[in-house]
């Protein structure tokens, strides 16, 4: 009985042990955290994790997606974060408007309002720390920012996008099909859900609310967005990349995955080559990562998101598709040597 009672006292030990490990491995690592408030046209709050080395520092400028996203995006973050901070990045990220500690609401800006923000931030982050490098690791919505950025000349010294659209209405019809062709639709239901797609997007765009709700609400697809959202969506449905990309003079990197469902990568990686060849541009590369979804994530996880959550406990950062946070990584040594 003793040695039973050991045997469980041991194992339960051990559980112990492997539990506070993983919740370790999930936990960012950042030698030191500098939280930052700056004023733009919200006064807005963040967070300066620094890597275990003095400065003057290499910094890495978080830009969100869409969405109501906190500085690390609920730990989504972390494991991208942790490679850089380990590689002797530091790191940048803040709250949304509206989102955690940061003022007023994200739902009424316009992408040149969010690339207002990031100019603001960066001016914050070098008052702050001493800095050898500043540039911006921009996630999906944020590739549009990327493109104001450049136009605004901002005084970045890379660039870096992950599943960056080029055009939003195009994207959105893009999205809405691959949900289409992932539900299941047949080629006659397909065409009937683009169509109201289609329709719907054109009433955001003549920026009348009841017509589009009482539109939506005729079919049975979803229910309408709420009028925040709606105007959010007005306010942006023009974005376009395509200008800003011949504006992009220092290094590039786009990475994307080949399983987005999200976001037609073919037209991006083509439009992203086609503008950059008109400029003769040589500083950027553009990959496609293999089974990568549009997060870069293991491709799977398009279709069992319910598995992210313990799998990222169980797997740590292997839940991203092979090399894919290496290839970022690696890119920017590259880079900032090249640069110093």
């Amino acid at each position: 009985m003793k040695k039973r009672v050991t045997l469980i006292v041991i194992l339960l030990v051990i559980l112990a042990m492997y539990i506070l490990v993983r919740l370790d491995a999930m936990e960012l690592k950042a030698t030191k955290e500098i939280e930052l408030t700056f004023s733009s046209e919200n006064q807005l709050s963040g967070s300066l994790f620094l890597p275990d080395k003095p400065g003057p520092y290499d910094v890495v400028v978080f830009v969100h997606g869409d969405g109501a996203a906190n500085r690390t995006l609920d730990g989504g973050y972390n494991f991208i974060m942790n490679r850089l901070l380990e590689a002797g990045y530091a790191c940048f990220s803040y709250d949304k408007a509206g989102v955690g500690k940061s003022s007023r609401d994200w739902l009424n800006q316009t992408i040149k309002d969010r690339a207002v923000e990031v100019v603001d931030a960066v001016s914050a982050i070098k008052k702050q720390v001493p800095v050898q490098s500043l540039g911006t690791l921009a996630f999906s919505q944020g590739g549009w920012v990327t493109s104001e950025l450049a136009m605004m000349d901002a005084p970045l010294d890379f660039y870096i996008v992950v599943g960056g659209a080029i055009d939003w209405i195009e994207q959105h019809r893009y999205f809405e099909t691959k949900y289409a062709e992932t539900s299941g639709f047949s080629a006659e239901e397909t065409n009937n859900y683009l169509s109201y797609i289609d329709t719907s997007d054109q009433l955001i765009a003549e920026n009348d609310y009841e017509v589009y709700s009482a539109y939506v609400k005729q079919h049975d697809y979803e229910q309408p967005m709420s009028k925040e959202r709606f105007n959010f969506a007005f306010l942006n449905f023009e974005a376009n990349s395509i200008e800003g990309i011949s504006y992009i003079k220092a290094p590039f990197l786009g990475v994307f995955g080949d399983s987005d469902l999200n976001v037609d990568v073919e037209d991006s990686i083509q439009t992203y080559t086609s503008e950059f060849e008109k400029i003769n541009k040589k500083n950027y590369e553009l990959h496609l990562i293999k089974d990568a979804s549009h997060e870069l994530l293991n491709a799977r996880y398009n279709y069992k998101r319910d598995q992210l959550p313990y799998h990222a406990f169980f797997l740590g950062d292997k839940i991203y598709a092979q090399g894919a946070i290496e290839l970022i990584v690696k890119w920017l040594d590259t880079t900032i040597k090249n640069a110093h």
